[in-house]
């Protein structure tokens, strides 16, 4: 670990994505998962064009790849069915050393990687609490030992942490950090509570103690938005509605005084983007100053302070948060190319940037691009 950490110090990051994915290779709980859950584990099935899909659960429909497997894939070409591994799904995405070749091309200098999430949902759904903790278990240490290990200067796990309860998720917490993982992710509150309580405490003073920043990405499992539409539009949507429930998740955390009682304790709002947070950060201080005598709430800080202090948040094309990088917070914006997902601009990463950075400042685009995640991901 001392000796990533030193080559690390010595990179010259200049891209570094914040929000990148991997897609589970067809071996992976062949491999990695304990043998006596493997007949319960997700299975490789085809899907209606005879594409490989995964079956999370025996009655789970098919679910194919296309759309996380999307790789310098015209907007026209993209469909989720009819993707084979070894065909044309693209290796680079369950193999670190096609990655790197794929960052290379790309230009980008490092990444860090968050799960599969429909993977991830799928073992956090088991009313079995030992297979759950095992799959949890089984994609992590494949996700560190077999693709990051291609290169962990450049390809940085995300530990996932378990929906089990608040002791298992500050022991995995601790075995995060003694893997020498810089980020982990929480997909529920760490209680395991469906609202944020003093539960939850004992991870946040973990996570502010071993400064191991906490990601949310696209909110939580447990804020909800209910609505109906067409199948057709119901990508669309889930991509907007990630962007709409990490407010309440944030809001909740600074009114609720976490960050007063953890000042040094980090949080990440990944892929939901810059632009909408100088709005709340307005709004949450105006309601603070309204409501705070006559609801007895006594913050150490005005509530916009704490989105500059505790967050910051990643975006993949966000060019009206660039133009209001000042109001949002320089030092809380994260670039990300969201690659393999269908939302990446592979190969042509730094052509967007280029178009969207403008009249920037060097010093303030360096912080966008790798300048912060260096900082709160102690690369420096």
């Amino acid at each position: 670990m001392r000796e990533v950490n030193e080559m690390a110090a010595m990179r010259n990051y200049e891209l570094i994505s914040a929000d990148s994915h991997v897609v589970e290779p067809p071996d992976l709980w062949d491999k990695w998962l304990d043998a006596k859950y493997r007949d319960r584990a997700p299975k490789l099935v085809k899907d209606e064009e005879g594409g490989d899909a995964w079956q999370y659960g025996p009655d789970a429909p098919p679910a194919p790849l296309g759309l996380v497997c999307c790789v310098a894939i015209p907007r026209e070409g993209m469909k989720w069915t009819g993707f084979r591994y070894g065909e044309n799904v693209h290796p680079s995405v369950h193999d670190g050393k096609a990655r790197l070749e794929v960052l290379d091309t790309d230009g980008v200098d490092a990444e860090f990687l968050y799960p599969p999430q429909r993977a991830i949902t799928s073992f956090a759904l088991y009313d079995d609490a030992e297979l759950n903790l095992a799959g949890i278990e089984a994609y992590n240490q494949w996700l560190i030992e077999g693709f990051c290990a291609a290169d962990p200067t450049r390809l940085f796990p995300v530990y996932q942490i378990p929906n089990l309860g608040i002791d298992v998720s500050v022991a995995q917490l601790r075995q995060a950090h003694k893997l020498g993982c810089r980020a982990a992710v929480i997909s529920t509150w760490p209680s395991g509570n469906p609202a944020l309580g003093r539960d939850d405490d004992p991870f946040w003073q973990v996570a502010e103690e071993l400064k191991i920043p906490i990601s949310m990405h696209f909110g939580l499992a447990t804020t909800t938005l209910n609505h109906e539409s067409p199948p057709e539009a119901a990508g669309a949507l889930g991509a907007v509605n990630g962007i709409i429930k990490m407010g309440p998740v944030l809001i909740d955390m600074i009114f609720s005084g976490v960050f007063d009682r953890f000042p040094g304790l980090h949080m990440m709002g990944i892929e939901v983007g810059c632009a909408w947070v100088p709005h709340v950060a307005e709004m949450m201080d105006d309601r603070y100053w309204r409501n705070r005598t006559h609801v007895g709430l006594d913050l150490k800080k005005l509530p916009s302070q704490y989105l500059r202090s505790n967050w910051a948040f990643s975006y993949i094309v966000d060019q009206i948060a660039v133009q209001m990088r000042h109001a949002v917070g320089i030092e809380s914006m994260l670039w990300s190319t969201d690659f393999p997902h269908h939302g990446n601009d592979y190969p042509y990463s730094r052509e967007t940037i280029e178009a969207h950075f403008v009249n920037v400042p060097d010093e303030e685009r360096r912080l966008i691009l790798a300048g912060n995640c260096e900082r709160l991901y102690g690369l420096r």
